[in-house]
């Protein structure tokens, strides 16, 4: 979507454009998405929320939602009315394939030019700046040259090599929630040639999926997503809680730990209670159990905590230990006192009490990664060799930060880091508003900037 709403703005601003579209189609990941374009609602929920990351890009996004719903309405894209999202967000969904259809036409009858299955190599330099990318199609290579070089290629989350480095020795065993051209291309191109990255390269936005041999195609990534996580009692392979399953704005912070677990898989434990309230999803988790035991997912229910921990041994689940840890948990929190727990818990401190009580073996997935490249607020990419240091807690007098931006290179969505960090800030949003900042960015430069 970052690189849609990139190419439509530059090109209605009168830039001679071309996209280098890596996939069989545009649209990238957003084509997988329900189409919800939501963010915070304010910036002090956002700090609440997301304490870390890059303030000033986040503000920048919750500040331009509207503008950007306006946009996409101007372009003839039809959006249902604004609603809330969680207890924090504010937002309004839309098609997105006609999101994409919408933009794609008018970028064909201004003249744009479109390059399916043509994924960049690197970026081409003169004299140390950049003058355009070198890609591959079919064909071979091509060299394309331009005044402005926009970056929207997704994020790493499909680089084995990249998620392993990064964030987890368990990558392959990680469910790819997202499209499958997203593989680092912006992220090594631009690093390659001097640009800077930024914190939370360990961090990734996901959600937990029915574990294998559930049988789901792409198309069910919504459906078979287990999102009570947080409400529910996650154990690893060895029957141990291993994080505070309530942390973050989702389920996508549990989902996270639970990509460091061996085999990035857990099972996630409810009571017929907790299957049966809706909290803050859509829909009961019973509906999301049912569906994961429908695709042929691991998903096991008894009438007492004793029976399920013992069907849980099936699994090469020590059902001792598995049992304990169930145990421990209803003990501290019928107590109140869950924030003593190690793992903490800190909210939905619910205990499970009801029968049939419910286990659902999953495994981590991954859509987006939340680390990538510094940019400015005009989404310029940042030079790393002239960029001082952007840790939140470096001690520094003014004269002595410098944030130097490349020439002529800018970012957008999941290209950029730190927007997203353990909190997740809204997919869409984020690329509608820093694809439109980049594709506005970049046109000037290109109109007004010498080499």
């Amino acid at each position: 979507m970052a690189g849609l709403c990139a190419a439509l703005t530059a090109i209605d601003q009168g830039a001679d454009v071309v996209v280098l579209e890596k996939g069989s189609r545009v649209g990238g990941s957003m084509l997988l998405s329900h189409g919800l374009i939501w963010t915070f609602s304010d910036k002090r929920q956002l700090k609440q929320e997301i304490p870390d990351g890059n303030e000033a890009l986040q503000e920048l996004v919750v500040d331009g939602l509207t503008a950007g719903h306006t946009w996409l309405e101007e372009l003839g894209v039809p959006l249902e009315p604004e609603t809330s999202f969680e207890w924090y967000g504010r937002g309004r969904a839309a098609d997105p394939r006609t999101m994409a259809s919408t933009i794609m036409q008018r970028f064909g009858e201004k003249g744009g030019r479109l390059h399916l299955r043509t994924g960049m190599q690197r970026l081409l330099l003169s004299d140390d700046q950049v003058a355009g990318v070198v890609a591959f199609d079919d064909e071979g290579s091509l060299a394309v040259e331009a005044k402005s070089s926009v970056l929207a290629t997704g994020g790493f989350q499909g680089n084995t090599g990249l998620i392993t480095q990064y964030i987890t020795p368990h990558a392959d065993s990680l469910y790819l929630r997202s499209n499958p051209w997203s593989t680092g291309d912006g992220f090594l191109a631009a690093t390659r040639a001097g640009a800077a990255a930024t914190t939370h390269l360990n961090c990734f936005y996901g959600h937990a999926l029915a574990a294998p041999p559930a049988r789901f195609s792409h198309l069910d990534f919504s459906n078979l997503t287990q999102r009570y996580g947080q409400v529910a009692v996650a154990l690893n392979l060895e029957g141990q809680r291993f994080v505070d399953e309530s942390e973050g704005t989702g389920e996508e912070a549990l989902n996270l730990a639970l990509a460091a677990q061996p085999n990035a898989t857990g099972i996630y434990v409810v009571d017929a209670s907790i299957a049966s309230g809706t909290g803050h999803n859509a829909y009961p988790p019973k509906v999301a159990i049912d569906r994961a035991r429908n695709a042929g997912g691991p998903v096991v229910s008894a009438d007492t905590l004793e029976e399920l921990a013992d069907k849980l041994a099936n699994w090469s689940v020590p059902a001792d230990i598995a049992l304990g840890s169930l145990r421990s948990y209803n003990a501290a929190v019928r107590e109140g006192r869950g924030r003593a727990l190690f793992p903490s818990r800190q909210r939905n401190a619910v205990p499970l009490l009801t029968a049939p009580f419910s286990a659902v073996m999953v495994r981590a997935g991954i859509t987006f990664t939340c680390g990538g490249l510094q940019a400015d607020l005009d989404m310029n990419v940042l030079r790393r060799s002239l960029t001082s240091s952007t840790l939140s807690l470096t001690k520094a007098d003014m004269d002595e930060v410098s944030l130097t931006p490349m020439a002529n290179l800018y970012a957008a969505g999941c290209d950029l880091g730190a927007i997203s960090t353990r909190g997740y800030l809204g997919g869409l949003a984020t690329a509608l508003v820093t694809g439109r900042i980049a594709g506005a960015s970049a046109t000037h430069n290109a109109k007004y900037n010498k080499p």
